[in-house]
């Protein structure tokens, strides 16, 4: 059934009047999500950090995503920061360095975790009483994020499904990932979180023994 409304909006359309988006039956303009809403805080961060020292090229905001880390870390967002190092290297000020990791919190609190001893301990915090349901998406988070610290943006890391395993030895949980460079060069990166009774958690990452990451130098 044609009702009178129908009919008035097919006029204004022949007319070429604008119907606004607010109109009935028309979704409104939803604005930014969280993750432009989180990439503009690292920008004004950067800006804020950087100064007047402005690189030849502006650094590369890459999000650092996972479905496993988005379920461990459902309101934060991760990003690397990377600056140009070819064809000639841009030397940032500190903290700043050539690859960074940056943590955005709900509220829009921005921070750089400075090394891989920093991630583990951040990490350590987060996971605090994890159970066995959610260990496998907690050591793919982890592995996740602990990848950027051997990233300079030429590698492309895979995590074998075989090399995922969680298992308990004396009422402590361990889940174990292993992720190897797959496209760049070569080696693998492992993490294991142990997680004891009372939930405490440990966390231990690092190159796989024998297989360090390095660039495929035809490649670079």
């Amino acid at each position: 059934m044609v009702t009178f409304k129908m009919v008035t909006v097919l006029v204004l359309l022949a007319l070429g009047v604008w119907i606004p988006a607010t109109a009935e039956g028309c979704n409104p303009d939803p604005g930014p999500g969280p993750d432009a809403t989180s990439r503009a805080m690292v920008e004004a961060w950067l800006r804020e950090l950087m100064g007047d020292e402005a690189p030849p090229a502006p650094p590369k905001i890459v999000p650092v995503e996972s479905d496993a880390l988005r379920r461990v870390f459902p309101k934060d967002r991760f990003y690397a920061v990377r600056f140009m190092r070819y064809p000639r290297a841009f030397k940032p000020p500190r903290p700043l360095r050539m690859e960074n990791l940056v943590r955005v919190r709900p509220g829009g609190k921005v921070f750089r975790v400075p090394s891989l001893n920093d991630l583990k301990r951040e990490l350590s915090a987060a996971l605090k009483g994890v159970d066995e349901a959610r260990a496998r998406d907690a050591v793919l988070a982890a592995i996740r994020l602990a990848e950027e610290f051997f990233q300079d943006g030429g590698y492309t890391f895979s995590v074998p499904e075989s090399r995922v395993a969680v298992t308990r030895q004396s009422g402590v949980l361990i889940a174990t990932a292993e992720a190897r460079v797959v496209k760049g060069g070569e080696g693998a990166i492992a993490v294991t979180l142990r997680i004891d009774p009372s939930g405490e958690v440990t966390l231990e990452a690092g190159e796989v023994e024998g297989q360090n990451v390095r660039p495929d130098v035809r490649l670079r």
